[in-house]
């Protein structure tokens, strides 16, 4: 295994074509019926806030100097990135939509164990595009509050999602023939934090950071391709004012959980996060702030291919080069939630030099295309493109 090296999956066509056609059936069954389409995964939508992200002009040999220190990177490899370009190229402020969910393919309750999506789209983002893009001047990053996806491969992901089409025990049984990645489910569901607005959240899947002279995107998925460098994106929540110290993880009181559930069998739904994201940012005083941090592949055996593997903050350490920013706001409104399923998120609308990489990017490539034609053809609408000025008041 080569550093910054993604490379093919065995019968990658094959499954990935399973998958889509698998997707495609899936969701065809679940809204034939319907006026509109969820999304096939987080489909529970809590709420799409206002943000603001502003890019540092943070000290890019100051970075280098501390790879070379904590990391086995040589100093040839450490030369040869360049941190700032792309979305990093310059400090600026850039408008923001944030769009919070659940984890489940099911609208469930906010009791069940799931984990929980920040999706970010970056506006006004300007630079060559990547050809899957569906928007013109925006960065979409996909993130979520765990480190890891538990499905490590694309035949894996096609096993676990045929079982959840058939329902029933299915999922359990594949899980339980699956150990390990039954194990890392239950890892990355298992936190139910006490705000949205002060959960950490990483993208799990890596990207590029600049492309090879010669690359030819036709080549990712087919032969193993080196990048000069390969960064995954994390959001950590740090207090308001200086010097933005990290906040410690709350979780949701266990009593609240289980007064939640007792009211569901009388039929009442948990949306305790939506709740929550509501009454918190309709304070005057509300104000919310995330570093933006990068992190750098520095081991061949933190793979890119393997979403199922935490690269260890202790060998490939975060570094802050932005910081996001949510104030107050009045998200409640009808026309704000039909904006926000309308909006359409994937780790592959963005700017070329920040290329997906690894065997599920690529599928994710696939899926998300598909799955986003559909709701907008259900929906009967035409996809705009959002400008970061829209208001609901």
């Amino acid at each position: 295994m080569k550093l910054f090296t993604e490379y093919p999956e065995k019968a990658e066509e094959k499954y990935s074509a399973l998958v889509a056609q698998a997707a495609k059936a899936n969701i065809e069954n679940l809204y034939k019926e319907a006026d509109r389409a969820l999304r096939d995964t987080h489909a529970k939508t809590h709420a799409c806030v206002k943000g603001t992200l502003e890019i540092f002009d943070f000290d890019e040999a100051a970075i280098q100097e501390t790879l070379k220190q904590r990391t086995a990177l040589t100093d040839t490899q450490i030369e040869r990135m360049a941190l700032k370009q792309g979305l990093l190229a310059a400090p600026k402020q850039y408008p923001v939509w944030l769009r919070f969910a659940n984890g489940r393919s099911k609208v469930m309750n906010d009791y069940e164990s799931d984990t929980r999506s920040m999706s970010v789209k970056i506006i006004g983002v300007e630079g060559e595009r990547l050809p899957q893009s569906h928007e013109t001047q925006t960065q979409d990053i996909i993130t979520q509050n765990a480190e890891i996806f538990f499905i490590k491969t694309i035949k894996n992901y096609y096993g676990f999602f045929t079982s959840v089409m058939k329902g029933g025990i299915f999922p359990l049984v594949w899980l339980l023939l699956h150990p390990k990645q039954f194990s890392a489910l239950k890892s990355i569901t298992s936190r139910y934090p006490k705000s949205l607005l002060t959960e950490r959240y990483w993208s799990g899947s890596a990207s590029t950071l600049g492309l090879p002279s010669n690359f030819d995107p036709s080549q990712s998925g087919q032969v193993p391709v080196t990048y000069p460098a390969v960064v995954k994106y994390a959001f950590t929540p740090v207090a308001s004012q200086s010097p933005y110290r990290q906040l410690p993880y709350e979780s949701r009181p266990e009593a609240d959980r289980d007064r939640a559930k007792a009211e569901s069998k009388q039929g009442t739904q948990d949306n305790y996060y939506r709740d929550e994201l509501i009454q918190n940012l309709a304070s005057p005083e509300a104000k919310h702030c995330w570093a933006f941090e990068i992190q750098v592949q520095t081991r061949p055996d933190m793979p890119i291919d393997d979403v199922a593997v935490v690269w260890p903050e202790a060998d490939a350490p975060f570094f802050k080069v932005g910081r996001l920013t949510v104030a107050h706001q009045l998200v409640d409104f009808d026309q704000q939630c039909d904006f926000c399923e309308n909006l359409r998120f994937s780790p592959w609308n963005g700017l070329a030099v920040h290329r997906p990489v690894g065997a599920l990017n690529r599928l994710r490539s696939r899926i998300y295309t598909l799955i986003g034609e559909y709701r907008h053809q259900k929906r009967g609408t035409e996809y705009r493109e959002p400008n970061g000025q829209e208001s609901f008041e």
